[in-house]
C-alpha cells in the first residue's frame, strides 16, 4: 500500500499534502535531507524501478538509494499529491574522461505548476539544489552557492534524445564554472532506465558504478560523501577531496552518513573494512551529525 502519511513521517514531514509551490519546496528539502544516497545495493546489481518494492526499501525499511530510486519514488509521491510530474533523463559529466556519460546516468524530474515548469533534483551524490527551480536559462542561488542553467550547443543528446541539451552547472570554490548534468527536455518512461542499468552493470561499463561504494548524505549547508576510500566534503565556499586516514575516520564518516541508519551504517561499515581495512568492521551506532558540520559532494 502506498500511503503519503507514512512516506511523510519517513521524512520528517508535517505539513499538508496540497500541489502547492510552497508544499514542492518543502517535500523537496525534508526528502533530500532525510533519505540518503547510497550505492550498497546496486554493487550487487539490485537497483529498484517499482513503485512498490522501493516504497518499502525507502518508506517501510527506512533505508536509502541512488538516484533513479529516489526520483522513482519521488515521482509517484508528487503525483499522489496531485503534481504534474515528468521524469528526464540526464548524461554525468565525467571529470576523470572529460565527456559525459553517453547513457542516462542520473534521473531528474521536471513538474509543471502554474503554468511555469520547475526542475527537482532530490538525490544525487554532488552538492546540487534540492529545492525546486524554475526551468529557465540563467543563474540561482541555494545554500551557499551559485548554479546555471544553460544551453549545451555543440554537444550531442546522446543516444536515445534528439536535439540540443541544457546543462547544469555549479560554480566551484575556485570560482569556475563545473558541469553536473546534461539533459533533454523530453519526458522519460521509468522503463528506459533499466537499460541505463542493465549497461551501468555490464561488462562494457566504463563507470564501475556497480563496482563502487558511493554513499552520500545531503545536509543543510552542504554534503559529505564517501566514494571507496574517498572522503569528499564540501560547504558554502569550501571544497575537499582527500583520502580516508584510517577505518576508525571511515566509521565515522559513514555514521554521519547513515545518521539514523544504523543497519546502513553497519553495511557501509562492513563494504569498506572488506574492500581497505583488514578485516570485518564491529557494528557501531551511528552518531548524529553536529550543528554545521563540513559536508560533501560526489558524483554518481
Amino acid at each position: 500500500m502506498f500511503d503519503l502519511k507514512t512516506y511523510s513521517r519517513r521524512i520528517g514531514y508535517t505539513g499538508p499534502l496540497t500541489p502547492t509551490p510552497d508544499v514542492l519546496r518543502e517535500l523537496c528539502r525534508a526528502h533530500a535531507l532525510s533519505v540518503p544516497f547510497e550505492s550498497l545495493d546496486a554493487m550487487e546489481s539490485r537497483l529498484l524501478l517499482q513503485d512498490g518494492p522501493l516504497y518499502d526499501k525507502i518508506v517501510t525499511d527506512r533505508r536509502g538509494g541512488a538516484c533513479f530510486e529516489n526520483h522513482t519514488l519521488f515521482a509517484r509521491v508528487l503525483r499522489e499529491i496531485g503534481y504534474d510530474v515528468s521524469i528526464l533523463g540526464a548524461y554525468m559529466w565525467r571529470p576523470q574522461h572529460g565527456e559525459y556519460s553517453r547513457i542516462f546516468a542520473h534521473m531528474l524530474l521536471k513538474v509543471r505548476l502554474d503554468g511555469t515548469d520547475r526542475l527537482v533534483d532530490v538525490s544525487f551524490s554532488h552538492d546540487t539544489f534540492i529545492e525546486p527551480v524554475p526551468y529557465v536559462h540563467g543563474e540561482f542561488e541555494q545554500r551557499g552557492w551559485t548554479f546555471h542553467i544553460a544551453p549545451a550547443p555543440g554537444l550531442p543528446g546522446g543516444e536515445g534524445v534528439e536535439g540540443d541539451c541544457d546543462v547544469v552547472e555549479r560554480r566551484g570554490a575556485d570560482g569556475q564554472w563545473v558541469p553536473l548534468y546534461k539533459f533533454a527536455d523530453e519526458p522519460q518512461e521509468v522503463d528506459r532506465f533499466q537499460e541505463c542499468l542493465d549497461w551501468l552493470s555490464g561488462p562494457d561499463s566504463r563507470s564501475q558504478i556497480m563496482n563502487t561504494l558511493i554513499c552520500a548524505r545531503t545536509l543543510p549547508e552542504g554534503k559529505v560523501t564517501v566514494i571507496n576510500d574517498l572522503l569528499i566534503t564540501s560547504r558554502p565556499g569550501e571544497e575537499s577531496v582527500r583520502r580516508l586516514r584510517d577505518a576508525e575516520e571511515a566509521s565515522a564518516q559513514l555514521g554521519l552518513i547513515f545518521a539514523d541508519h544504523a543497519p546502513l551504517a553497519d553495511r557501509a561499515r562492513q563494504i569498506w573494512h572488506a574492500r581497505f581495512g583488514d578485516g570485518p568492521a564491529p557494528a557501531e551506532e551511528p552518531t548524529a551529525p553536529a550543528q554545521t558540520p563540513a559536508v560533501a559532494a560526489s558524483d554518481w
